[in-house]
């Protein structure tokens, strides 16, 4: 994986923009993935700091991941994801579409 880049950090959370053909977190299988690559930046910094995910995208979409930078902070923000966090996916598609927007 090439650098990370990284939209937002302080000493809580780490925002990263997630490149698509990358896991978030390992399959059990792949051993380099977004997650890996953000510990190994933390731990570049501090040899104790820890990082956590929040939450996860699929392999194949980009997106912004959240990392938090402790425990507390990631239940917080788990419990609490669906109230914090909005979704939105696009699509580019070839071709003429009966309508310009669906579910």
């Amino acid at each position: 994986m090439k650098k990370l880049d990284i939209i937002y950090e302080d000493k809580n959370i780490l925002v990263i923009n997630k490149p698509a053909k990358i896991l978030t977190i390992s399959d059990g299988k792949t051993e380099h993935t977004l997650y890996s690559a953000a510990r190994e930046y933390v731990k570049k910094q501090h040899k104790s700091n820890k990082i956590f995910i929040v939450h996860r995208l699929d392999k194949d979409t980009s997106g912004i991941i959240l990392f938090a930078k402790n425990e507390s902070l990631k239940k917080e923000l788990q419990t609490n994801w669906n109230k914090i966090a909005t979704r939105y996916y696009l699509a580019i598609v070839e071709g003429k579409l009966p309508t310009k927007k669906g579910v």
